[in-house]
């Protein structure tokens, strides 16, 4: 669903405002869910499950005429960077936004100003957790973590060509046993 929302500002890390020159003209939020629909043997469709999508802002704003080269760019600086912004609105405060789109279009009409798309995203961060298995819990002891067994030195590599086994160090080559195959 799509809404069209006054705009109160859009504020960095700091909460500073972003672009202070920018006149904001409409934001239009999405919120949706992704459906999770599944075919039934009978050939009818079920939904067991929902997930919720990134918001996604897009923000109009309008650069005039006397500031709009610094601001632009300013605006392609953040495209460009990594820095997440909180979008304020009537609707609420909308956080770890991304800037990932800033469409524009420049006419004769518009006279030296512009009017920049902005479009934002949210950003969901994940932090993964990793804890090491006691050696006795990995089924295959060459898994195990060598980290307290100090340094350790690789297996023999071995590769097989032709039906046989060739030694790579070496270039000597064993016979490997393959089936016989008999053209009738």
């Amino acid at each position: 669903m799509r809404k069209t929302t006054e705009v109160y500002g859009v504020y960095d890390d700091k909460f500073n405002v972003a672009f202070p020159d920018a006149i904001s003209m409409k934001a239009s939020v999405m919120e949706e869910a992704k459906l999770m629909e599944h075919p039934l043997e009978d050939g009818a469709t079920t939904a067991d499950h929902r997930v919720i999508q990134p918001v996604e802002i897009e923000l109009v704003v309008f650069l005039p005429e006397d500031i709009f080269k610094d601001t632009y760019s300013n605006i392609r600086q953040a495209f460009h960077g990594e820095q997440l912004y909180t979008v304020h609105l009537a609707t609420g405060m909308y956080s770890r936004m991304a800037l990932q789109a800033m469409p524009h279009e420049e006419t004769p009409e518009q006279a030296g100003s512009i009017a920049v798309a902005m479009q934002l995203k949210e950003a969901q961060i994940i932090t993964t957790q990793y804890q090491a298995l006691p050696p006795r819990k990995v089924k295959d002891p060459k898994d195990t973590s060598t980290v307290h067994r100090g340094e350790q030195q690789p297996s023999k590599p071995v590769s097989i060509l032709k039906g046989k086994v060739v030694d790579p160090l070496t270039k000597a080559a064993s016979s490997v046993l393959t089936p016989n195959f008999k053209a009738k």
